[in-house]
């Protein structure tokens, strides 16, 4: 699933996210209580569009300095959108910890008024751990799909991300091959061969 979220700007929220946390790679998670139980339906920001109305305007506009009476109330239409690719789901314990990821497609949609978080470190990285400590990235190819000519080069992103969380040997060797495969498949898509 495919979704375009809204950035809070600095007139939305006390706090407005900074570039940082709403970058490209970022992943992200968004609760669900889902007949009384909690989740996390985790995602990561693939794209972002900037929206301004005012951009290539030429045209005369109503409010002009010598007709004060015509002036509008202003409201700021310039936005950010991020596209965000879902992962899978996870539940949510009652000590705020998740358990039971799953990388498969979820089950439900998403509302309007959800609220889009960044993640932390530790949930993304229990989101990428096997009950038995493996590492695991069964979305992939999903995510390749949904990005589009983006896929790659979020996948990688997300692949740095998890070199920092999963510092092991055994976990390093897989994201190294799984970063191969893909700088390998993204060459072929390209027609370029090395």
């Amino acid at each position: 699933m495919d979704y375009t979220v809204e950035i809070y700007n600095e007139t939305d929220r006390e706090r407005a996210p900074s570039p940082d946390e709403c970058g490209f790679g970022q992943p992200v998670f968004i609760e669900k209580t889902i007949q009384g139980d909690e989740y996390i339906v985790m995602g990561v920001i693939y794209d972002t569009q900037l929206v301004d109305p005012d951009q290539g305007r030429s045209g005369p506009r109503l409010a002009q300095g010598d007709q004060p009476q015509f002036t509008p109330g202003y409201v700021e239409e310039r936005t950010k959108f991020a596209g965000v690719a879902l992962l899978g789901v996870a539940e949510v314990t009652k000590d705020a910890t998740i358990e039971n990821p799953s990388h498969q497609m979820p089950r439900w949609t998403l509302a309007v008024e959800d609220i889009v978080e960044q993640c932390p470190d530790g949930v993304t990285r229990e989101f990428h751990n096997t009950e038995d400590g493996r590492l695991q990235l069964a979305y992939i190819e999903r995510l390749l799909d949904v990005a589009g000519p983006l896929g790659a080069e979020v996948t990688l992103a997300l692949v740095e991300r998890l070199r920092e969380s999963f510092p092991a040997e055994e976990h390093q060797r897989v994201l190294n091959v799984i970063e191969k495969d893909i700088r390998w498949q993204s060459s072929v898509d390209r027609g370029v061969m090395r």
